[in-house]
């Protein structure tokens, strides 16, 4: 693998063979992700929307709210035990892509693993719901514990096959699978919910076959006969995923720990339009998330070559187009969101809530590159430290400045941890790797962006939020114009640690 991709380079370096081949040599590298990456996830995107509204819709804020409580704790679920043991997938499968045999077999036994820790989480979830619902005094809550309780399982085994796919680069299949295809499972089968006059609850049941569709596709690869056995894990392997489980339970505070948060010291309604902010929030790195799907494979395969050089240069191509994205993502979202909210139904009171929650976005695509670095390289202690510090603010200082603040103390729990403990991220990249990843100029951008942001939560005028937008824009113009003339060569690179 070259130091940097073909597409990077000035237009008087394209290859004999004309616009052809630059093509499909960009389908090799960050933008052919971006482009192809971007078409399936424009679509995910927008079905998405879509899903929320019908829910939205279909039920009232306060069983909306209900069941995005349980959604959030199932989710929650999912994500960590599948994140611990699709990482372990990926950091074998990617140092070996061509090896089936490993993969299938290490495959099989993660999933097999995996379905026995949720299942378990899943019966206590169906038997625990009416004291659940008895303590937070939202006797509805009780009926959408027992009900998704299966989500939760086939939603963790859906994120283990795609990581078994990042790990054979495989990019747009992972994000098929893992983002498209729940959701166009959901928009077809939410308005026949509705159409046929089956109860409200019978949309937990789409949410559950929504992953268990694409989970039963992928696991045919598990059954190829003439791959006989499993790859246990080894001690390594258990604490690697281990570790992670803990940082994913930390880390995965939007539109799950914080809906959690609020489900608690908040009313249903206000959990309602928090949570339709939280989970558009989450599509402001919607982008980002497929640079660093590609970006974790190439950096393993560099570090396991030794290609500190090639290595180098790949983290800045891909930190700078992970904050450019970042930052036009969230000043569109921002631009369409007073037009899409209505959409629905009574949730006006999200537009503030969703700017607030822009910040820590913000802030942490600064970080991220570096953040998917020290973990694909094996790393697993930052993460953890990290994330744990990030949890404790979020689960704490709500509860003291609640009533000073109200729902916009999770936000800002949120914002604070984002400025407080990513710089260790840094730091510590900086150690291991001899690569300064936030220089002078950085820090301004960011603070330009984070000023801007905060200015627009607080006077939520058309004039204001259009201010916020132009500022991220422009960031997100030169971050990723300057990553396409990005030069060959190892920028930002101090001496290697010893």
């Amino acid at each position: 693998m070259s130091a940097q991709d073909p597409v990077l380079k000035t237009m008087r370096d394209v290859p004999k063979g004309g616009l052809s081949k630059l093509l499909r040599m960009a389908f090799d590298g960050y933008f052919g992700i971006l482009v192809v990456g971007s078409g399936v996830r424009v679509f995910g995107l927008v079905s998405q929307f879509i899903v929320l509204i019908m829910m939205g819709r279909m039920l009232a804020k306060s069983e909306f709210g209900d069941l995005m409580t349980a959604f959030g704790f199932y989710r929650l679920v999912a994500i960590a035990i599948g994140t611990g043991a699709s990482l372990v997938v990926l950091y074998h499968v990617a140092r070996r892509p061509q090896d089936r045999t490993l993969e299938v077999r290490l495959h099989r036994y993660s999933t097999l693993l995996a379905a026995i820790v949720s299942t378990a989480i899943a019966l206590a979830g169906v038997f625990g719901a009416h004291a659940i619902a008895d303590m937070l005094g939202k006797p509805g809550l009780a009926v959408w514990f027992q009900q998704l309780a299966p989500f939760g399982v086939f939603s963790g085994l859906l994120i283990i096959s795609t990581g078994a796919l990042e790990g054979r680069s495989r990019i747009t299949h992972s994000i098929l699978l893992g983002e498209l295809a729940p959701n166009v499972v959901r928009i077809v089968l939410l308005p026949l919910v509705t159409l046929t006059g089956l109860p409200e609850i019978y949309i937990a049941h789409v949410l559950t076959i929504s992953v268990l569709l694409p989970w039963l596709y992928s696991a045919t690869r598990l059954c190829d006969r003439s791959i006989a056995g499993v790859r246990a894990w080894d001690h390594w392997d258990y604490s690697y995923a281990g570790k992670f489980v803990i940082a994913t339970l930390f880390a995965n505070q939007l539109a799950a720990v914080d809906i959690l948060v609020a489900g608690v010291l908040f009313s249903s309604e206000t959990v309602g339009d928090y949570a339709i902010a939280a989970r558009i929030a989450t599509l402001f790195s919607f982008f980002q998330i497929a640079m660093l799907k590609r970006f974790a494979p190439r950096a393993g395969k560099l570090i396991e070559g030794g290609d500190m050089a090639g290595l180098r240069s790949e983290v800045e191509v891909c930190r700078r187009l992970t904050i450019g994205c970042g930052a036009l993502t969230i000043s569109g979202g921002l631009m369409l969101a007073p037009f899409l909210l209505p959409l629905f139904g009574n949730y006006a009171g999200a537009l503030v809530f969703l700017t607030w929650l822009a910040i820590p976005t913000f802030v942490q695509s600064f970080y991220a590159t570096s953040d998917r670095l020290l973990i694909i390289a094996g790393h697993a202690n930052v993460a953890l430290i990290l994330t744990a510090s990030s949890f404790c603010v979020l689960t704490t200082t709500p509860f003291v400045t609640a009533h000073w603040l109200g729902p916009v103390s999770i936000p800002a729990a949120m914002i604070v941890s984002a400025l407080l403990f990513n710089s260790i991220v840094a730091v510590r990249t900086r150690q291991f790797f001899g690569i300064r990843t936030i220089e002078p100029l950085d820090r301004a951008l960011m603070a330009c962006g984070t000023l801007a942001l905060a200015v627009s939560a607080l006077n939520p005028s058309p004039f204001f939020i259009a201010s916020a937008c132009a500022v991220l824009g422009l960031i997100g113009l030169y971050l990723i114009g300057s990553a396409m003339r990005q030069p060959r060569g190892a920028p930002s690179v101090e001496p290697l640690a010893h």
